[in-house]
C-alpha cells in the first residue's frame, strides 16, 4: 500500500469510529425539550431561588406547584422583576448612547455618568437588602430613587420602634441619605 491509500483508509477509519460513538453517547443527557436528547449550549431554565430545574414547556416549578402564579402572587418576587426588567431597559438605552458616534461627546460623557450612577444605585440596593434580611427580616425590596430618596417595602406584619431604627440606620450608612429621605412600608 502507497501512503495515499493508508491515509485514506485511516480517515475512514476514524470517520466511522467518530459515527460509532455519536449512536452510543448521543442518547444520554438532559434537555429541556422532552426528546430525551442533550443538546450543546441549550439554556435550561432554573429557579433562581432554590436551583431547582424548571420544566419549561408547562410552567411547573420543581415541586409540581405553579411557578407563574406563585410569582404573580408574590408582590416581592413582582417587584423585583419589575425593577430588574425597567433596569435593563435603562442599561441598553445608555449603553446604545455611549456607543453612538452621532451623540456627541458630551452627550457620551453624560450618558456614561448616568450608567455607572444605576450600577452603584443597584448595588446599595442589594447591599441593604442583604443587610437588612441578616437583621432577621423576611424580604425586603429596596428602590433607591435617582432623587436621593429611599423607599422600602418590608415584608411583616407590623414594625417595631427597633427594626424601623436598625432599618434607618442601615439605609443612612450605605445610601448616604437622611432620615428624611427614608420611606418604610410593611406588608404581609
Amino acid at each position: 500500500m502507497n501512503k495515499k491509500q493508508i491515509l485514506v483508509v485511516a480517515l475512514v477509519l476514524v470517520i466511522i469510529t467518530a459515527g460509532v460513538l455519536q449512536f452510543m453517547y448521543g442518547n444520554k443527557g438532559f434537555s429541556s425539550k422532552n426528546d430525551g436528547e442533550e443538546r450543546l449550549g441549550e439554556a435550561v431554565y432554573v429557579d433562581n431561588i432554590t436551583g431547582d430545574k424548571v420544566n419549561s414547556t408547562d410552567g411547573a416549578g420543581p415541586d409540581g406547584g405553579d411557578l407563574v402564579a406563585n410569582t404573580e402572587n408574590d408582590y416581592f418576587t413582582q417587584a423585583r422583576l419589575e425593577k430588574e426588567a425597567i433596569r435593563s431597559r435603562q442599561k441598553e438605552e445608555l449603553k446604545e448612547l455611549t456607543g453612538n458616534a452621532t451623540a456627541g461627546d458630551e452627550a457620551a460623557a453624560k450618558a456614561q455618568q448616568e450608567y455607572l450612577d444605576l450600577l452603584r444605585r443597584s448595588e446599595i440596593e442589594a447591599t441593604i437588602e442583604s443587610l437588612i434580611k441578616q437583621r432577621g427580616i423576611e424580604d425586603v425590596v429596596v428602590i433607591l430613587g435617582s432623587t436621593g430618596t429611599v423607599d422600602l417595602v418590608v415584608k411583616a406584619d407590623s414594625l417595631s420602634q427597633s427594626e424601623t431604627a436598625q432599618i434607618s440606620d442601615i439605609v443612612m450608612r450605605h445610601a448616604g441619605v437622611e432620615m428624611k429621605d427614608i420611606h418604610i412600608k410593611n406588608m404581609k
